[in-house]
C-alpha cells in the first residue's frame, strides 16, 4: 500500500521497519530501572500523575520528561529508560503523564501537562526544565508559553510544532483528529510576537523531511536553539538522552547551569 505524503512524515509504524522492536526494547529497558519513584496525581483519571526518582530542590531546576505517542498512546512509565542519564546530572528527575485521544480533546492534554507541571513546581518549589519527545515536544513547548514562570526551559526533541498538517494524516481516521481539534494549539502560533530563547529543538538528523522542517521553522521564527543529533531517526534519537555520554545530556547539563546561575 502506497502512504500519502502526510503519513510518509507522520506514521512512524510504516516510516520505520523496526518501530515496534524499538517500542519493545523501550519498555524492557524501562522495567529494569530500578529507582525508586514516588507519585502524584493532579487530576481524577489514573493517568494524570508526575513521578519523580532522586530529591528536587528548590534550589535547581527540576528535569521534567514528557513521552510521546501523537498524543494517542504510550505510556510515562514505558519511557523510564531515559530517565537515569538525566537524573546523573542533576540529582533528580520527574516524568510527566496525561490524558489520551480520542477520551479527550487535544486543549484537554495541553491542560493535563499545565497542571502536572504546576503541581510539581508548587510541591518543590522550584523551577523546571521540561524535556518532551515528538508530541511530548509539542506539550513541552506549549506549556513553557502557558506558564512562563514556572518552566526555565525547555527541550523538544523530534517535537511537533506546526499541527495543521495532521489533519491529512493517519490520525483523521485513527483518533477522529480535525482542522477545529489542531486550531490554537500550534506552538508555532501561540508563540508568535514571544522570545523563545530558552528553548531549544532537538531533531535526529535521519528525521523525516517534515519533522526536521518543523524544527528549523520554529527556531527561525521564534529565536530558540536548534540542535541536530548525529545518525538519529524519530525513536533513536531517544538513545541519545539515555547516555550519559550524549549530546543532548551534555546540552541539559549547560542549561541547568546557566539556569542555577540565574536563581
Amino acid at each position: 500500500m502506497k502512504l500519502s505524503y502526510w503519513n510518509q512524515q507522520f506514521q512512524m509504524t510504516q516510516v520505520l521497519p523496526d518501530f515496534h522492536s524499538y517500542l519493545a526494547s523501550m519498555k524492557r529497558r524501562s522495567a529494569s530501572v530500578t529507582s525508586a519513584f514516588q507519585r502524584l496525581t493532579y487530576g481524577d483519571d489514573p493517568r494524570q500523575y508526575v513521578e519523580w526518582t532522586g530529591t528536587p530542590s528548590k534550589d535547581r531546576p527540576l528535569p521534567v520528561f514528557i513521552h510521546g505517542g501523537y498524543w494517542r498512546a504510550l505510556t510515562a512509565q514505558d519511557h523510564r529508560f531515559v530517565l537515569p542519564a538525566i537524573q546523573s546530572a542533576t540529582g533528580a528527575v520527574a516524568n510527566l503523564e496525561y490524558r489520551l485521544l480520542p477520551h479527550v480533546t487535544l486543549r484537554d492534554i495541553v491542560m493535563d501537562a499545565v497542571q502536572g507541571l504546576h503541581a510539581l513546581s508548587e510541591r518543590f518549589h522550584c523551577p523546571l526544565v521540561v524535556i518532551g519527545h515528538s508530541a511530548g515536544g509539542h506539550l513541552a513547548a506549549m506549556a513553557a508559553r502557558q506558564i512562563p514562570d514556572r518552566i526555565v526551559a525547555a527541550i523538544g526533541i523530534s517535537g511537533l510544532y506546526d499541527l495543521t498538517p495532521l489533519q491529512w494524516s493517519f490520525l483523521r481516521e485513527e483518533v477522529g483528529l480535525t482542522l477545529a481539534d489542531l486550531r490554537g494549539q500550534s506552538p508555532q502560533d501561540v508563540w508568535e510576537g514571544h522570545d523563545a530563547s530558552h528553548i531549544t529543538v532537538a531533531v535526529g538528523a535521519n528525521e523525516t523531511p517534515e519533522f526536521l522542517r518543523q524544527s528549523h521553522m520554529f527556531a527561525n521564527a521564534h529565536g530558540a536553539l536548534s540542535l541536530t543529533i548525529p545518525d538519529a531517526h524519530h525513536m533513536t534519537v531517544l538513545d541519545d538522552l539515555a547516555d550519559p555520554q550524549g549530546v543532548m545530556i551534555a546540552h541539559l547539563t549547560t542549561i541547568l547551569a546557566t539556569s542555577h546561575s540565574n536563581l
